[in-house]
């Protein structure tokens, strides 16, 4: 079997992660995989690393109704000759349903890694939903990360019946995750992922100020669009209680989260993270926002303490009762650790892509090369 994995946004983050990790699986379960991306990106060069056949030089980000993005995918695509196009995102996929061969899509899944258009303006949110029904209605059938999102998307009728939807949640591999022998102090906040708006920076700077008194430490890992616009704040309204890592590896900014003593997300809309998951694998109590398929990773009250999204008094007494709240916490700890290794590795979430890939072929009648 050969597929073919299609991702635009080739930065470090949890969607790149998610299909590089996937990539690595298949390969390693004898998958033939070519990959492709954002030229000249981080996606392309850990592809490379990995032995995926990469497909480099393509921009996906000229413009979504620029047509030489089309071309040069629906080039791409009949070079590698796949027998399964796996496209990732929304920009990746209006691409290829816009203008790829349309023999080809019973054989294309398109991946929703969080619908976004909720936080468009009104004309930007009525083309996202059209363009979210065309991609769906196009391919074999759209893999959602969160039941959540595979409701949205029933509702609107973007999937046009539920034979044409499945969830894959993602994971991680338990080896992956550092485990830390030292003490760890709760009051030691780590904010791993991208300084962008979806992640909501502001309110990570509202907090800051709101716990000084209470001694809490912000560790904000991770670079992005905002990074400057937010140091600056901190430096204008000294925040002495934040620390600013910029852009890590995944292997560093893991390492550096390990060494923390909690974990926050309080991001503006997700699709399913997998920070929290790696966070509850390393044995921190878990802080996070209700948006899309982030209850469904934390349960409130059993793996951790979910905050509705913007609720910065929310967010401070939870963080507040992971240290009032010491056994409860503990018990939370636990349950996460055990809630990881049941719902969230990587062995599960490959066997459940080969075997949506191979019923796919089957159902076409297509030969599993």
């Amino acid at each position: 079997m050969k597929v073919l994995q299609v991702v635009a946004d080739g930065v470090p983050g949890g969607g790149t992660t998610n299909v590089l990790a996937l990539t690595e699986d298949l390969l390693g379960r004898s998958v033939d995989v070519a990959f492709c991306s954002q030229r000249d990106s981080y996606a392309i060069e850990q592809a490379t690393a990995l032995g995926a056949q990469v497909c480099d030089g393509l921009d996906f980000f000229s413009g979504r109704l620029n047509r030489r993005i089309v071309r040069e995918l629906s080039a791409v695509v009949e070079q590698v000759n796949p027998d399964i196009v796996h496209v990732h995102g929304g920009r990746a996929a209006f691409a290829w349903t816009r203008g790829g061969n349309q023999a080809r899509f019973p054989t294309s899944l398109y991946t929703v890694r969080g619908y976004h258009f909720y936080t468009k303006p009104a004309p930007l949110r009525f083309l996202g939903k059209r363009a979210e029904r065309h991609i769906s209605r196009s391919v074999y059938k759209t893999v959602h990360v969160c039941e959540k999102d595979r409701e949205v998307g029933l509702q609107l009728g973007f999937v046009p019946d539920p034979s044409r939807s499945t969830v894959i949640r993602n994971g991680l591999r338990l080896s992956d995750i550092p485990q830390y022998d030292g003490l760890r102090d709760p009051k030691n906040v780590a904010v791993l992922g991208r300084v962008t708006h979806q992640k909501y920076p502001e309110l990570i700077l509202e907090l800051a100020a709101m716990l000084a008194d209470d001694g809490f430490v912000f560790h904000m890992i991770g670079g992005g669009d905002m990074e400057d616009e937010i140091r600056a704040q901190v430096a204008r309204e000294n925040l002495t209680n934040v620390r600013m890592y910029g852009h890590q590896s995944r292997d560093d900014g893991l390492k550096i989260m390990s060494e923390t003593g909690t974990f926050l997300l309080a991001s503006r809309y997700e699709g399913l993270p997998i920070a929290p998951v790696e966070a509850m694998a390393m044995g921190l109590p878990v802080v996070i926002c209700d948006v899309n398929g982030c209850p469904e990773v934390v349960r409130d009250g059993i793996d951790g303490r979910v905050v509705p999204m913007g609720d910065r008094q929310g967010f401070a007494a939870a963080l507040r009762a992971v240290i009032s709240e010491p056994d409860k916490t503990a018990q939370m700890i636990e349950s996460g650790k055990t809630r990881v290794v049941e719902h969230f590795t990587r062995d599960r979430v490959v066997q459940q892509h080969l075997e949506l890939y191979e019923q796919c072929l089957n159902d076409r009648g297509v030969a599993v090369r």
